[in-house]
């Protein structure tokens, strides 16, 4: 070939080179996954440019986003987040945390009507923060929110740890690591009511419910592992279990945890390879990612991300015999059937919270008077008796439990401790011959299915008593 034209093909493969380059440098994601302290990011639009408000209201801010591996679709962000947004009127009340957003191939968040943000993680879910206010890596290697006054909402404590850099990763936890990138901290070690993949729940660590679908605050529904279960339970003194499941192990397994993986929640005893017990899991659909919450009904369900937008495709805490095993189906004192219709256990003693709404629960038209105004608590209270009710709570997690007594000796019991507002009392063939079973505080009740459950119950409700009436067992 001449050499002018050798010249020409040279130039020509270097210009398309170039042309190449540049498309492949324009088709790379421009997502934001890092900072370096210090970085402050303030909660306003014209910070945090890369902003959506969503059809429903809801209005996702991010100030770092991990596109997909794919390049588009389900991703992470951290940042600023109102989600719970249930008005016409603008969303004020916003979480500083992690957030699963729906993203074009361009790491724009998108998909205003299906993609409603999912926040996983949150700093400050008890103290929401409005307009304005600031989160900061500060130079001293910590990760803090402070209102729009300057007072300070929260902390992640890691001043003082050369902290050299957060960053949020593409399985969603967010992370903080030193000049060796070693972790300093991440949101996988602080789960608030979610678990992501990837993700364990160790001892000292628990899922907390949201109080309400409009309302972040922690409720008192809670899910932990112990050295012999993982259980799910209702916070009170002492707290009641709703969701007991064993391991499969003679003895207690010290430091046990669970990790949720693709298809399955697994509980693991450290440095061990054999499971000690295994849900079995929907696996995760190629091209999207899932989560699981427990929610402010006490369920504990799995969302997959469909064209559509989020799905409940499983739910890990199914109770014998029903729902209506739930401890907050029906409210404080609230009776739920089997078909989870609510209603109040006894018309003259007991009136609904809200009439228009059942499921809100009932008050004592008499409560009992606390241990502190109860001089003579015997005196001062009766019993209402109420066959064909049970009552949820695992009977090893009962106040006080008396075995093989009879039904006046289970009310006499009750009577008898100031701290006990309810008593079930359960047997067989023979109701000389029963279980009893006291509790500090009254949730939701239903009905009994003895052909189910195989034996009978009733439920003896304590209130204050008449001047009229003595107390009676």
């Amino acid at each position: 070939m001449p050499r002018h034209l050798l010249g020409a093909a040279a130039c020509f493969l270097a210009a398309a080179l170039v042309l190449l380059q540049q498309e492949v440098a324009h088709a790379q994601p421009f997502d934001y996954p890092s900072a370096r302290p210090s970085t402050s990011w303030s909660n306003t639009d014209a910070s945090l440019t890369h902003h959506v408000t969503f059809m429903d209201g809801s209005v996702a801010r991010a100030a770092l986003l991990r596109l997909n591996p794919a390049g588009y679709g389900p991703s992470y962000a951290f940042g600023f987040f109102c989600t719970n947004h249930q008005t016409s009127s603008p969303c004020t009340d916003f979480l500083l945390g992690v957030a699963v957003v729906y993203c074009n191939s361009g790491a724009l968040m998108t998909s205003v009507v299906a993609g409603i943000p999912q926040v996983v993680w949150s700093a400050n879910r008890a103290r929401p923060v409005a307009d304005g206010a600031t989160a900061e890596l500060t130079a001293s290697g910590d990760l803090v929110l402070k209102a729009p006054d300057g007072s300070l909402v929260w902390s992640a404590g890691t001043a003082g740890r050369s902290v050299a850099g957060i960053s949020i990763n593409a399985d969603g936890n967010l992370v903080m690591v030193d000049a060796a990138n070693k972790t300093v901290w991440q949101s996988f070690d602080h789960p608030t009511d979610t678990l992501l993949v990837g993700q364990s729940l160790r001892q000292g660590a628990r899922l907390v419910a949201n109080t309400s679908a409009a309302n972040w605050s922690p409720s008192r529904l809670y899910l932990a592992v112990a050295d012999d279960s993982l259980s799910a339970y209702v916070a009170a003194t002492p707290p009641q279990r709703y969701y007991h499941l064993g391991f499969f192990s003679t003895s207690k397994t010290a430091g046990a945890y669970a990790t949720y993986a693709n298809g399955s929640l697994t509980v693991l005893a450290p440095s061990a390879t054999t499971p000690l017990t295994t849900i079995q899991l929907p696996p995760i659909a190629a091209g999207t990612v899932q989560y699981m919450r427990l929610e402010h009904d006490g369920h504990l369900r799995l969302y997959e991300w469909r064209p559509a937008g989020w799905a409940p495709v499983f739910d890990v805490i199914r109770l014998f015999p029903d729902d209506c095993a739930f401890p907050t189906v029906c409210g404080a004192y609230g009776v739920c059937t089997d078909s989870t219709q609510c209603s109040c256990p006894d018309a003259a003693n007991f009136r609904p919270v809200d009439f228009r709404r059942p499921n809100r629960g009932c008050v004592p038209a008499a409560p009992p008077a606390s241990c502190a105004a109860a001089t003579a608590p015997r005196r001062a209270h009766r019993l209402v008796s109420l066959p064909g009710l049970a009552y949820f709570n695992d009977h090893d997690t009962s106040m006080r439990t008396l075995e093989r007594v009879t039904e006046a000796a289970c009310k006499k019991a009750c009577l008898d401790d100031c701290k006990c507002v309810a008593a079930q009392f359960i047997y067989g063939n023979d109701a000389g011959d029963g279980f009893c079973y006291l509790q500090s505080e009254v949730f939701s009740l239903e009905t009994s299915q003895p052909q189910v459950v195989h034996y009978n119950s009733t439920m003896h409700l304590k209130v204050q008593a008449t001047r009229t009436t003595t107390a009676r067992f």
